[in-house]
C-alpha cells in the first residue's frame, strides 16, 4: 500500500497565499454587489458547518473502522458522497472565498482545494479498500466520491453516536466564525482605506 498523502503542509502554504492576497487585494465594485457577494458566501459558510457536524454524528471516531470494526459508514450523508465531509469543507471554504468578493481568487482557491483533496481523498481510498475489500469496491460503484448524489440519502432508524468527536467539530465550528469575522475585517478595513491596498476590477 502506498504512503499515506499528508495534505497539511500544502494546506498551510496555500493558506498562508491566499491570506496574504486578502491582505493586499480588494475589489472595487457597488456596496450591493459586495454585499450581495458575501452574504452568498455566509451562507455558504453556514452550511458547511451544519454539514460537518451532521456528517460527525454519523462517522465520528469510525472513519476507519466503522461502528464495530469490521464495516465501513454507508449511509446518512455517506450515502450521497463517499466524503461528506470534505464536501461540507469545499461549500464552506468557497463562502469564505466570497467573503473576498473576487472571481479568480474564488475560482483559484476552489481548484487548488480539489486538487489537494483529491490526493488525500485517494490516498485514504486505497487505505479503505485495503482494510474492507469487496463491500467497499460496491460502495465505490454506486456512491460518488465527491459531489452528492442527493437522491440517494438513506439513513437507518438507529445510530450509533460518539459524543466526544461531535463535541470536537461543534468546537471545531468556532474556527470558521472567527476566520470569517477576521475577513470581513479586512474588508472594512480595506473600505475604509485604513489597510493598503491595491484594486482588482470585479
Amino acid at each position: 500500500m502506498e504512503k499515506p498523502f499528508k495534505r497539511f503542509p500544502y494546506t498551510y502554504a496555500v493558506g498562508a497565499i491566499l491570506f496574504i492576497w486578502t491582505l493586499v487585494s480588494y475589489t472595487a465594485h457597488s456596496d450591493t454587489v459586495a454585499l450581495v457577494i458575501r452574504a452568498t458566501g455566509i451562507i455558504l459558510i453556514i452550511l458547511g458547518v451544519l454539514g460537518r457536524v451532521y456528517s460527525t454524528i454519523f462517522i465520528g471516531g469510525m472513519k476507519n473502522e466503522g461502528s464495530d470494526g469490521k464495516s465501513f459508514i454507508d449511509y446518512g450523508p455517506y450515502s450521497i458522497t463517499r466524503n461528506p465531509l470534505y464536501y461540507f469543507s469545499f461549500v464552506g471554504f468557497c463562502g469564505l472565498l466570497a467573503i473576498k468578493a473576487q472571481v479568480i481568487f474564488l475560482v483559484v482557491g476552489a481548484v487548488i482545494y480539489l486538487l489537494v483533496y483529491r490526493a488525500t481523498i485517494t490516498s485514504e481510498e486505497e487505505f479503505l479498500r485495503h482494510k474492507f475489500g469487496e463491500p467497499y469496491e460496491e460502495y465505490i460503484k454506486k456512491v460518488p466520491r465527491f459531489f452528492p448524489r442527493w437522491c440517494a440519502f438513506h439513513t437507518p432508524d438507529y445510530i450509533q453516536i460518539r459524543p466526544a468527536f461531535l463535541h470536537k467539530e461543534m468546537l471545531r465550528s468556532l474556527n470558521w466564525v472567527l476566520l470569517t469575522l477576521i475577513l470581513l475585517g479586512i474588508e472594512s478595513l480595506h473600505y475604509f482605506d485604513i489597510l493598503p491596498h491595491f484594486a482588482y476590477g470585479f
